[in-house]
Formats: C-alpha cells, sequence, structure tokens
C-alpha cells in the first residue's frame, strides 16, 4: 500500500503524480540516461521541473541548470560545468571538503575552465593573429599564397592542439564526477543516486545557443550514475534546429540523438489553464469586475414555495457546460475558458492575453466596474484576428446583427455557461454587447424595463448604465495593449 500523494502547493494541474512516476522508472535505470520532458511554452514546465527538482534532492544529489538565465555564455558546457559545482559543493561534509582528494576533483573544475577555449577556426585565428591579421588575411591575393599558407598551417595546429586539450579536459572531469557521485552517495551518506541535471528553458534560448548546449554537454551523457532531464518545447526546439541548419533539415532525427526517451506532459484543459493563470488573481482585481452569477456547478436550482411544502427543482448541466469549484477567481476563470474555446486559442496566446488583460485592469481607474465578458472577448478576437477585430468596429453601431453575425461566421463553440435559467454560450455575450455597448441611454433604458429583474442581463445594462460611456473605451484599451507579446 502506497502513502497517499501530497500535493504540490499550487499545482492546479495535479502534476506531481508525473513527477513521481517518472522518478520510479528514471531511479530503476541503471545506466546513464537523457529523458525529454515535452511541453508547449506556457504550460506549467518550469513549475513542474522545479518542484520535481525540490522533491528529488531530498533522496538524491541533484542540479538544476536554467539555460535561458545562461544564454549570454559563450560556451554553455562551460556554464553547466560550474552550475553542477555549485550545487553538488554543498552536498560534501565538511571533511570531505577539507580532504585533499575532493579538493583535487573539484579543482579539476577550474582547470577546465581555464584550459578550455573555443574551438571555432576563426576564433583561434582570432587569438593567433589578432582582429587586425584577420582582416589582412581575407584581403590576402594570389602572390600571398605561400604567406597564406604558413598562417592556415599554423591555424591548424593550433586548432589540433585545442582540440586535444579540451578533450583531455573533458575526460579529466568526466571521471572525476563519476567519483564525487560516488562519494556523495556512499553507503553511509543520506543521498542515494543516480545524480539528477535539469536543464529547463532550452526552448527559450538563441538557436546557436540551444543546439551547442546540447552539442556540447552529451559529452556527459555518458558519466555512470547521472540521469540529465531536459525540459523543452520539442516542436519550438526543433525550429531552432532548423534556424541553424535549415528548413529541409531533419530536425526530429536530430533530436532523438541527444534523448533516450521523451516524456509529453499532458496538456492543461481551457479551464485547468485559466485557473493556473488566475491563480494569483487578487481579490482586489476580481472586484474591478461586474459579477454576473455564473453557475460554478453548471446546475439550475430554484427554490420554490407551493402549498406550504418545500420544492427543489434540479437541473443537470450538459455535457459542454463548464464547472469549476467555487473560489473568488470561478467567475472569471469560466468566462475566460468559455472565449478561449470559442477562439481555439492555444497556451500561449492564452497566456498573452491574460498579460494584456492585466496590463488593462492595471491602467483603468479604481471605482469603474468592468465587464469582464467583453473585454476578455475583445483581447482575445485581436489576437486570434487583427483584422477581424478592426473590421468588427468598423460596423456601424446599430447594425448590432451584422456585427454579431460577422463573428459568428468565423467562429462557434458548444462550451456554455450557466446563468439562473438559462446557457449562455460566448456568442450570447458577443450578441448582447454588439446591441448595448454602443446604445443610446434610451434604448439601455427601456431594455431594462423588460427583462427580469434577476437576470444577467439586467445587472449588465444597470453597469453599462451607471458607468455609461465608459465601456466605449474598451476598443482604445485594447489596442493600447496589443502590442504586448
Amino acid at each position: 500500500m502506497h502513502e497517499k500523494t501530497n500535493e504540490w502547493a499550487g499545482d492546479v494541474l495535479q502534476r506531481k503524480k508525473y513527477a513521481d512516476f517518472l522518478t520510479q522508472y528514471l531511479v530503476a535505470k541503471k545506466d546513464p540516461f537523457v529523458i525529454n520532458i515535452n511541453a508547449p511554452w506556457g504550460s506549467g514546465k518550469t513549475f513542474f521541473i522545479e518542484h520535481w527538482y525540490d522533491d528529488l534532492k531530498k533522496e538524491h544529489p541533484c542540479v538544476l541548470f536554467n539555460a535561458w538565465e545562461n544564454d549570454f555564455s559563450n560556451d554553455p558546457l562551460l556554464s553547466v560545468i560550474s552550475c553542477i559545482e555549485k550545487d553538488l559543493s554543498p552536498l560534501l561534509s565538511v571533511t570531505d571538503k577539507e580532504n585533499n582528494e575532493i579538493k583535487s576533483r573539484f579543482s579539476t573544475v577550474g582547470e577546465y575552465l581555464k584550459s578550455i577555449a573555443p574551438i571555432l577556426v576563426r576564433a583561434v585565428v582570432s587569438k593567433a593573429i589578432g582582429k587586425d591579421g584577420l582582416e589582412e588575411l581575407q584581403q590576402l591575393n594570389e602572390k600571398d599564397e605561400k604567406a597564406a599558407t604558413e598562417i592556415v598551417e599554423k591555424v591548424t595546429e593550433k586548432l589540433i592542439q585545442n582540440n586535444k586539450t579540451v578533450e583531455k579536459a573533458i575526460e579529466s572531469f568526466e571521471k572525476s564526477l563519476e567519483e564525487l557521485i560516488e562519494k556523495l552517495t556512499c553507503n553511509q551518506k543520506c543521498l542515494k543516486k543516480p545524480l539528477f541535471i535539469f536543464i529547463d528553458e532550452l526552448d527559450r534560448c538563441r538557436p546557436l545557443y540551444a543546439i551547442e548546449l546540447l552539442e556540447r554537454i552529451k559529452h556527459l551523457f555518458g558519466v555512470p550514475g547521472i540521469v540529465f532531464v531536459i525540459a523543452t518545447d520539442t516542436e519550438q526546439l526543433k525550429h531552432s534546429v532548423n534556424a541553424i541548419y535549415g528548413s529541409g533539415f531533419d530536425s526530429n532525427t536530430y533530436l532523438r540523438r541527444f534523448f533516450d526517451q521523451s516524456y509529453t506532459l499532458t496538456l492543461p484543459d481551457y479551464i485547468e489553464y485559466a485557473k493556473l493563470l488566475f491563480q494569483e488573481f487578487g481579490s482586489d482585481s476580481v472586484d474591478r469586475f461586474v459579477q454576473i452569477g455564473i453557475s460554478t456547478s453548471g446546475d439550475k436550482k430554484s427554490f420554490w414555495l407551493r402549498n406550504g411544502d418545500d420544492r427543489n427543482e434540479y437541473s443537470e448541466s450538459n455535457e459542454y457546460t463548464l464547472t469549476i469549484e467555487q473560489n473568488n477567481q470561478a467567475e472569471l476563470v469560466l468566462l475566460f475558458s468559455l472565449f478561449s474555446a470559442f477562439f481555439k486559442l492555444d497556451l500561449r496566446t492564452q497566456k498573452q492575453c491574460y498579460e494584456k488583460l492585466l496590463a488593462i485592469t492595471s491602467s483603468v481607474l479604481l471605482g469603474e466596474k468592468l465587464h469582464f465578458a467583453y473585454l476578455i472577448f475583445l483581447v482575445m478576437l485581436e489576437a486570434k484576428d487583427p483584422t477581424l477585430f478592426k473590421e468588427y468596429f468598423s460596423i456601424n453601431k446599430n447594425q448590432a446583427r451584422e456585427k454579431k453575425e460577422l463573428i459568428r461566421g468565423k467562429f462557434s463553440s458548444l462550451c456554455n455557461v450557466r446563468i439562473g435559467e438559462r446557457l449562455y454560450c460566448a456568442i450570447d455575450f458577443v450578441g448582447f454587447y454588439s446591441e448595448y455597448a454602443y446604445a443610446e441611454i434610451r434604448k439601455i433604458s427601456d431594455a431594462l424595463d423588460t427583462k427580469k429583474s434577476a437576470s444577467a442581463e439586467v445587472k449588465l445594462l444597470r453597469s453599462i448604465l451607471n458607468n455609461y460611456g465608459n465601456i466605449k473605451r474598451y476598443e482604445e484599451w485594447v489596442l493600447l495593449a496589443c502590442n504586448l507579446d
């Protein structure tokens, strides 16, 4: 019987179970192993890696290297080795740190950092003859053939020497690292094999840096007792490979050279991802929006008093009704998910829309109640199709049906939310705001007289009336925020 898994704080996607599964799988491996954790940008890879790392370091030596933060480095392998030294040094006991043998192992890293040099021909030539010499070399003519030959021979000799130095340094470091793992995981220690080396955010790096990092650290892939965990958006990484080697290059086969296994994190659905985005959304921000009473359970519950008897009417939601556990952000999460599904947005675009929403709400004066459904509709419409956004606002304000049909002709979704006795799809909100966002006061007042007093439409109409004119500025706000990517 296994103990119940303790969840990670803030793990709205419930991914700890994947980490626990992978830990058992990888610890059982006896040989060096490289696994690629694949998930699109913005799907919580870094959260997953960092929390998995925190779990593992309680029982295993671990190193966490953020490739994006080290993208400035000229040699990725130097940065990785420095990170290994930094993360493993504190794991040594005081006695081990004073041990000359251990000191020697770590000094190998220092020697490597000093001895390694660029192996590209241009870099070697630059060091050998200087920048001016390079320019002179480029200007040599046929009469200078002999001089050119001497320079090339010098460069070749320098390159061979440099390569030999690099190879020896890498071999020395590999051996030292293997011995260090043994020392850290010997019987009297609390840590166990393997050593886990996590590399995160590789897909965010410059294409050249990302490829160089893979090419350079592969020298360490064969060290016994090490598991490499490399987190990427693999599709994005393929683009990086093609950016370096050409569009016709087989990037898929190329990447398989580096990874023994790939593991794809399950993508969150619209609700799960919206919960992830809004988990830091404070109550003050929530209060900026008009609340319209969306049922978080998706069910209709009406209480009736008849002949002195209590009677409950209960109506189930349909299979497309979005639901969520009750919390302060629930209504915003449901509406955000409703329109994400309507526009079929990928995770990256959803994240960008959320950031634009934050920018807009932070710039609007306090005290003004905002209409979340209309605002997020406009933000997502502009993100999905800027031309259609302009076309929507080019239609006369009195042609509400035409505005609604323009959007209906491009997008559709069966997803809905329940408000009172009705199920509302995204297009219903589009139709409502197309009708009333730019309406005259008289039209809004007349509409209020015909609606049920407790309906969502009444709450929204009263808000438009109380803040008359403000909703007309949403177009301007969205355009101001649309440059955020």
